[in-house]
């Protein structure tokens, strides 16, 4: 059986980013923290996560959370040798459609509580009964900023009833799934580590996601490489080809979300044919709608947020793909310098830098 003493501190911290664990510790913590991971797929657990001998399909729903701009992407996982299929993928506002849900003292903990059970119980479980649900840990400031803004605190205070709600419902029984916590720098440094901005005497701005503001800091940059990565998943995602993406496969309903990353120019529309042999096919016709609506109402498209919760649900099942791999390495005796190297050659490419 093969060991991971002989790797070097830098081999292992790859490793640990590729298995979505902490890369920030001694060799001996990294050692140990793999070793834990990958023990679960070694011997049946009712305790582990996505293992092979789990039931035919694990379904998967990844929450960005917001209470304007609320994501989520729901994956169906066969097993852990093929890619998911996005089943759903949406954004929403949780919110009330009133303006008094956003002032004090109107949104409040009762109110948030209120929205939780009404977005979670009364919608999403029922309509996706998903067995992993990730939510994506808030952060307590902004941008880094020393400041800590009251819509922030609102999310916050939202995310802490969400736990409660579901925590609850998991302990009384009336909901038979795990709640799992992910750190944005865990998916952030799976898909776009080392991502900088431009020095400040470049003479080209970077358009940020709205297409009209110049990035200027590190948080709004990954944004931008985030969405740059999913569009290049989507490049090719049709009606026709739902499978052109090798990280996800998506479906009739989740390709219309898919193509809202890729709105016509508007020169394009305006020299587009008025007389096209499939105009009447109603799958022309859906992707017609949803590039028309992406087109007129990209302001209020939040890419960044439908991007968010789909990295993360990738990554979550990905990571999970890895320690199979490695468990399958250690139990083998295979070389694990090699390994690690196959698995960081294999993965680079797929990192959003080349979009910047």
């Amino acid at each position: 059986m093969a060991s991971f003493h002989k790797l070097s501190v830098e081999s292992l911290k790859s490793l640990s980013r590729l298995c979505g664990l902490s890369s920030s510790h001694t060799k001996r913590e990294l050692i140990s923290n793999l070793n834990e991971a990958i023990s679960r797929y070694s011997i049946p657990s009712t305790q582990s996560v996505l293992l092979p001998r789990a039931a035919a399909n694990h379904r998967v729903l990844s929450v960005d959370m917001g209470l304007r701009n609320f994501s989520y992407s729901v994956l169906d996982v066969p097993d852990l040798e093929q890619a998911p299929t996005l089943s759903a993928w949406s954004l929403t506002s949780i919110l009330p459609h009133t303006p008094l849900a956003l002032t004090q003292p109107d949104f409040s903990p009762a109110v948030a509580a209120q929205l939780a059970y009404a977005t979670f119980v009364d919608d999403i479980l029922p309509r996706f009964n998903p067995d992993t649900i990730l939510l994506e840990r808030q952060r307590h400031r902004s941008g880094g900023g020393r400041n800590v803004l009251e819509w922030t605190l609102k999310v916050n205070m939202f995310e802490n009833v969400l736990y409660g709600v579901l925590t609850t419902l998991i302990n009384k029984g009336a909901l038979n799934a795990q709640v799992c916590e992910v750190l944005p720098s865990r998916t952030k440094g799976y898909w776009i580590r080392n991502a900088v901005p431009p020095p400040a005497s470049s003479a080209d701005d970077v358009v940020g996601v709205t297409g009209r503001k110049r990035v200027k800091n590190k948080y709004a940059l990954s944004k931008l490489v985030k969405v740059n990565l999913v569009k290049r998943w989507t490049a090719g995602v049709s009606f026709a080809n739902p499978a052109a993406c090798k990280h996800v496969v998506f479906t009739e309903s989740t390709i219309p979300t898919a193509l809202q990353f890729h709105p016509p120019s508007s020169s394009a529309r305006k020299h587009r044919p008025k007389s096209d042999a499939d105009s009447d096919s109603d799958s022309v016709s859906v992707v017609a709608d949803a590039r028309a609506a992406a087109a007129a109402d990209g302001n209020k498209v939040k890419l960044d947020d439908l991007s968010d919760s789909l990295l993360q649900g990738v990554a979550f099942v990905q990571w999970h793909q890895h320690r199979l791999e490695l468990a399958r390495a250690v139990t083998n005796g295979a070389d694990l310098t090699e390994c690690c190297q196959v698995m960081v050659d294999r993965h680079r490419p797929e990192m959003g830098m080349a979009e910047i």
